[in-house]
């Protein structure tokens, strides 16, 4: 679940408007198909994100954010990271008052530093969103996303034929989301992602991953003589979260996210997520 912007004026905005604290269960860490690829593991995340923010006409604003995260695994240390990046937001509200519709552009750049040095690279996105709020009580958004990774090195080709850029990911998003005020202190919020582009699932040995996948490399994070396979798949995800108002500045967020991907040649995976979020904003 992303962060939040809590800056309301130029006078309010920050360089640290919020911070995050997150711990994730994941029971399908690498993606795996098959039971005996299947792993799961618990991640602790710390964020924080802080900007400015400037209000170019009435209905205009204008947002410079930066960011900077770290996750660490119990079990799979090597997916231990470290995130920083930089964001612009532009959102425009047709109207005043809270009803009134919004629409939202951005675009983002993240470094991504990884204890396993082939996963390091950048991550770049550009969104478009529109967003209602129905009642007072219900807010319904869409947000299209292009995401495209970039890793700084390809490893050394295992087969002469195929290509070893497994961290090199293009992907486009489409969003439904919403929320619902529960009462003061509770938020029912609930999300759907359709997804289509590049996926990773490391395995031992597969052939079918083998013949669906369009590069592969060796992936020693989750042991001995696993790969990781880069394919072309359609995944969808459902999300649900209820949030709890703890005062003014904080509140505590516990989640669920299920994920189902498929892809040619009856390469199909299912990933269930649950986490805890602490938010606090300055």
């Amino acid at each position: 679940m992303p962060l939040l912007t809590s800056a309301a004026c130029v006078a309010q905005a920050g360089w640290i408007d919020e911070a995050e604290l997150e711990l994730r269960f994941d029971d399908n860490l690498p993606r795996g198909q098959l039971k005996r690829d299947i792993k799961s593991d618990m991640a602790v995340a710390i964020a924080a994100e802080g900007g400015r923010g400037y209000q170019l006409t009435e209905n205009g604003r204008l947002t410079l954010t930066m960011t900077l995260s770290a996750t660490g695994y119990r079990q799979y240390s090597g997916l231990d990271h470290v995130d920083a990046g930089v964001g612009l937001a532009y959102r425009h509200k047709f109207g005043l008052g809270p009803l009134a519709p919004e629409a939202r552009a951005s675009v983002s750049a993240t470094r991504l530093e990884y204890r396993d040095d082939g996963r390091d690279g950048w991550l770049y996105s550009a969104q478009l969103g529109i967003g209602k709020r129905i009642t007072e009580r219900l807010g319904l958004t869409a947000t299209y996303e292009f995401e495209r990774r970039k890793s700084d090195d390809v490893a050394d080709r295992l087969l002469p034929t195929v290509a070893a850029d497994v961290y090199d990911l293009t992907s486009r998003n489409f969003t439904l989301g919403g929320d619902y005020t529960l009462s003061s202190d509770y938020v029912l919020s609930a999300a759907y992602t359709l997804r289509d582009g590049d996926i990773v699932s490391t395995t031992l040995r597969n052939l079918p991953i083998f013949l669906a996948s369009s590069a592969i490399a060796e992936d020693r994070v989750f042991g001995r003589n696993r790969y990781a396979y880069k394919m072309k798949a359609t995944t969808r995800g459902a999300s649900l979260g209820v949030s709890r108002v703890i005062n003014d500045h904080s509140s505590l967020t516990l989640g669920y996210e299920y994920i189902d991907s498929r892809a040619e040649g009856g390469i199909d995976y299912q990933a269930n997520i649950v986490r805890a979020i602490y938010l606090h904003q300055f």
